[in-house]
């Protein structure tokens, strides 16, 4: 695969700001698995860029299909070493059936893409996990496509934990009547890193509710684009979109923009917006120093607080306590850098 643009912005912006596209790196990974993608996604767009999909679908490294038909928990998959990755995994969730799976990466070196495709179907419910803690020489790229059925609901957490340069693009398409759609993410931006976050919640059916909540620090360089849309189609009448994005800026070297879209083709919906970036409060902070804690302890315990939500979603005892103790290094070591 060459080099080349993606998460392309649909409806594009200023220029100068550099968010419209990302640059995406050539990889000569190349696997032997072929990939054959459920028909419902013929009928959509997804993914980094379509060089990226077709990448997964004609040389995957690793590549699973999980059938689902009943009340099935695939517990906890880990992808590990320095080996070049390409992982594609569908997930097909049949009428009634109930999903749940941890997927975590905890690479030490080499490239990673993972393509995710999930088909929750009517009245099925799929929660799902996909935690990237990749060190600093990992180039990662992640994409996520989900297409919701009628009845359908999707609790989707991503956890970009990781120490190397991300680009992720998640979508999610509520196609029936009452469809819910549920993504929760957290980042934490340190040592030069940059994220290129592309989310779309879209709505098609009728009764349709989403729900994306983005909650972010960044430090010591860090730079993230947060590219967001929610999207009321013509025909989603009386459908309910709910977004907020939070970044909390660490120190003053640390960049952060969002750029949030709201869009209707409908007169009867409902769309609400929140985002901000910044410093920590200043009275909260004051609270916790007349309490006696130092300010880095005071910032740390913040920052903890703001991603407890979602990281307490995590229902595998075991990897949420990965996930807090991995929060407290990386807090930690920051402050030993900046003492």
């Amino acid at each position: 695969m060459k080099a080349h643009k993606g998460n392309i912005l649909d409806y594009k912006t200023y220029s100068y700001l550099k968010v419209n596209e990302a640059d995406i790196e050539g990889a000569d990974v190349k696997g032997d698995e072929e990939v054959i993608a459920d028909d419902v996604f013929k009928n959509y767009d997804y993914g980094i860029s379509p060089e990226m999909v077709e990448l997964h679908d004609t040389s995957s490294t690793i590549a699973k299909q999980y059938n689902i038909t009943c009340a099935k928990d695939l517990g906890v998959h880990r992808l590990d070493g320095d080996r070049d990755e390409i992982v594609t995994l569908d997930f097909n969730v049949a009428t009634n059936a109930r999903l749940t799976g941890y997927f975590a990466s905890e690479k030490n070196a080499g490239y990673r893409s993972a393509l995710v495709r999930i088909h929750v179907k009517k009245n099925a419910v799929a929660r799902l996990y996909f935690v990237n803690m990749d060190k600093s020489q990992v180039a990662n790229y992640l994409s996520i496509a989900a297409v919701v059925e009628e009845g359908g609901k999707l609790d989707c957490y991503v956890f970009h934990m990781g120490d190397g340069d991300e680009t992720s693009n998640v979508k999610c398409y509520l196609k029936g009547e009452h469809a819910l759609g549920n993504i929760q993410s957290i980042y934490l931006g340190k040592g030069g890193q940059s994220y290129d976050l592309l989310y779309d919640m879209v709505h098609e059916g009728v009764d349709t509710t989403s729900n994306l909540v983005v909650d972010g620090a960044l430090m010591e360089n860090a730079y993230k684009v947060f590219k967001s849309r929610i999207d009321f189609l013509e025909g989603s009448k009386h459908s309910r979109g709910n977004e907020e994005e939070f970044a909390i800026l660490l120190d003053s070297t640390a960049r952060s923009l969002s750029v949030p879209a709201l869009l209707s083709h409908e007169d009867d919906v409902e769309g609400n917006h929140a985002a901000s970036a910044g410093r920590i409060d200043q009275d909260m902070l004051f609270y916790f120093l007349t309490r006696g804690f130092d300010e880095k302890t005071a910032e740390r315990m913040i920052v903890d607080a703001k991603f407890a939500p979602v990281i307490d979603a995590v229902v595998y005892d075991e990897e949420r306590e990965l996930i807090y103790k991995e929060l407290e290094t990386i807090l930690r070591r920051r402050e030993h850098v900046t003492a």
